[in-house]
């Protein structure tokens, strides 16, 4: 009835519970404070990329928004 049963499908049926119910999100704190270590280091990525090839750059942008997806499926094979 759902389509095909994901990781992706299982965190917005997830996602749509807790609005619906009026759930605050349990990951909120952990989200801010990955957020601000993400902030802190946002100014020295933007330089790393700056100093790479056009090629280089194009490669390591797609492989960190790949990474960044998995990672934030919670893949534990990516974060190991």
């Amino acid at each position: 009835a759902y389509g095909t049963l994901t990781v992706r499908s299982l965190l917005d049926t997830r996602e749509h519970c807790l609005n619906e119910f009026n759930f605050p999100d349990p990951y909120s704190k952990i989200k801010q404070k990955e957020n601000g270590i993400a902030l802190k280091c946002f100014q020295s990525v933007i330089e790393s990329l700056d100093s790479l090839g056009w090629e280089e750059r194009q490669f390591a942008l797609v492989k960190g928004l790949l990474a960044g997806n998995v990672f934030d499926w919670g893949a534990k094979a990516v974060s190991e």
